[in-house]
């Protein structure tokens, strides 16, 4: 329970370590001002089932933070324990409950379509932001309208995880996302902020086909639709560990839905390719055929085909 609180001492040096290093180092005070009479500029949604034990922990994270026009979708998903009375209970003006059935892709659509800000936050139940997580990442995405999803680092903590133990994944701009994607996913969903506009005007949502990797799955659509992806390389979000986490739960349910996406990442890259490289496509079907009976492992398959794009980038369309 101390392990993030005893990181929030970061927050001047995370702050201050962006004009060193970062492309994004101002903060737009004046303009984030002018936004405080519109609108909200961000809008979080955070779905929460059963989340009694440590929603006060994240709800009390977002309204401290030192950006404040925002609102907060927070969607009960069916919670069967006392996680409405809990939201209820807090007298904010930037809160707002909605109440769904036990469906947790329906309740991340619920929650994003009833967004209003220009930019969604994602936020778990039982996570913590780092209190300028928002002004962070809002001045990111002011400043490059290219960036579509813009994500961060994160800290572990929770139960047996040492100070300080850090999810780090890609930096930067990400030239190529699709096949950086092949690679795994580098976008930790309860980091990203969201360019509203862009999913309204490509009709992109969480589809529930694609169960506990449906996160994957969006940045693929976002990225074949020309999307741009920045992962900003501070800890922005203390990320707990627990046993009743989904990605401990069904652990196998994501790799196989994700090994899914992942094939699709594959296959669209191959056939953007295919007029001018028809051998791509030839050698992905009798590849796939090895891995069927059992000769390769898709694993192996992506190797291979990594390899082959990574080393003709100059001869490949990978956009």
């Amino acid at each position: 329970m101390e392990n993030y609180k005893q990181s929030l001492h970061l927050k001047t040096n995370i702050t201050n370590s962006r004009m060193s290093f970062s492309p994004f180092s101002f903060l737009c005070e004046e303009s984030i001002e002018e936004e405080e009479c519109r609108d909200p500029a961000i809008s979080i949604v955070m779905p929460a089932y059963n989340a009694e034990e440590f929603i006060n922990e994240a709800i009390d994270s977002i309204v401290n933070q030192s950006f404040t026009n925002f609102e907060c979708i927070i969607v009960d998903d069916g919670s069967t324990d006392a996680t409405r009375e809990i939201v209820r209970s807090y007298d904010d003006k930037h809160i707002v409950l909605l109440e769904n059935k036990h469906n947790f892709i329906d309740s991340l659509n619920m929650g994003m379509n009833a967004a209003s800000g220009k930019y969604i936050a994602r936020m778990d139940a039982d996570d913590v932001m780092h209190p300028d997580r928002l002004l962070i990442q809002y001045t990111i995405m002011e400043t490059e309208p290219s960036i579509t999803v813009c994500s961060t680092w994160m800290k572990r903590f929770g139960d047996n995880i040492s100070v300080g133990n850090m999810a780090n994944s890609l930096s930067g701009w990400i030239e190529y996302p699709l096949l950086a994607f092949l690679k795994g996913n580098f976008v930790f969903h309860p980091t990203a902020m969201i360019r509203k506009f862009f999913l309204i005007e490509n009709k992109l949502n969480y589809q529930e086909s694609y169960l506990y990797a449906e996160d994957l799955k969006l940045w693929m659509e976002i990225a074949k639709n020309g999307g741009g992806f920045y992962v900003e390389n501070q800890p922005l979000l203390y990320y707990r560990i627990s046993e009743s986490q989904v990605t401990r739960r069904y652990k196998e349910e994501q790799k196989t839905t994700a090994e899914n996406v992942m094939h699709e990442i594959l296959l669209s890259l191959i056939i953007q390719n295919a007029n001018k490289y028809p051998e791509l496509k030839s050698t992905f079907y009798e590849l796939l055929k090895l891995q069927e009976n059992k000769l390769i492992t898709f694993s192996a398959l992506l190797d291979f085909f990594q390899n082959l794009f990574i080393n003709n980038k100059n001869k490949l369309y990978l956009a």
